[in-house]
């Protein structure tokens, strides 16, 4: 099963990318099926992400103003996975286009799909945001919380969780303290937690990666049955340690 399948993309849907364990590979792994099927694929970042290079993308523009960048998007007729940026910050990274700019981007029509990495996790497998993150453009129509599975059991600190005293202040335990799948649903629950910055109406998917064993995949089923009853459209278990991503797709709708 593809990503775009297990997802349930509609088409042409513009999708936020939030939460941590695989964000950044799930990106770039979605925008390569969606080119294969022919598809023009911009692929970008409100935040930032490590400036994108073949074979991610075919090409990157560092785009300042809009209009430009509508511009040379509409002079590619090809299939391709386009990288787009608003500048490179000192450590060369790619700094994300603004939020305002996605809304034209969708009515230009100039791609066929918009994927966006809208959180940073510092390479964690999990994160809890804090007062500025994620920066989910208005007007998404999905946003993927991603998690790694590998979080359940590892204490709470900042070695293994992103914003560990966050998480730690939400959930009213001591740092350290080891991460329960019960932990992981009341902060999905709480209106600071992992799911906040969700726009009102976007559709909202759990990615559980990092399923990387049968034990873990298991894990990542119950965790998801919790997630569907907390109003999830669908939870999908991932492992891309192997070409088959796609362990598990769990829906409310049935």
């Amino acid at each position: 099963m593809t990503l775009k399948d297990a997802l349930g993309l509609r088409d042409e849907e513009m999708l936020a990318l939030i939460g941590a364990g695989g964000k950044t590979t799930t990106l770039f792994r979605l925008a390569h099926e969606l080119f294969e099927e022919g598809k023009k694929v911009l692929v970008t970042t409100t935040t930032k992400i490590f400036k994108p290079a073949k074979p991610h993308v075919q090409k990157l523009y560092v785009a300042r103003d809009l209009d430009v960048l509508l511009g040379e998007l509409s002079k590619i007729k090809e299939p391709m996975v386009v990288g787009v940026g608003h500048g490179l910050d000192e450590a060369g990274k790619l700094v994300g286009l603004p939020p305002e700019w996605f809304a034209p981007l969708v009515r230009s029509a100039t791609v066929d799909w918009i994927l966006i990495e809208a959180d940073g996790a510092a390479m964690k497998p999990f994160k809890v945001p804090l007062e500025h993150e994620p920066v989910v453009p208005e007007g998404c129509p999905l946003t993927v919380w991603v998690m790694g599975i590998k979080a359940l059991g590892q204490p709470l600190d900042e070695q293994h969780i992103h914003r560990a005293k966050r998480a730690a202040e939400l959930l009213g335990v001591e740092l350290g303290t080891p991460l329960t799948e019960a932990h992981i649903l009341r902060l999905a629950q709480h209106p600071d937690g992992s799911l906040k910055g969700i726009p009102r109406d976007s559709r909202k998917i759990a990615l559980l990666n990092q399923a990387d064993c049968a034990e873990e995949v298991e894990k990542a089923r119950s965790l998801g049955q919790g997630l569907l009853k907390l109003g999830l459209e669908r939870v999908v278990i991932t492992s891309y340690v192997t070409d088959d991503a796609v362990k598990g797709v769990l829906s409310s709708q049935f």
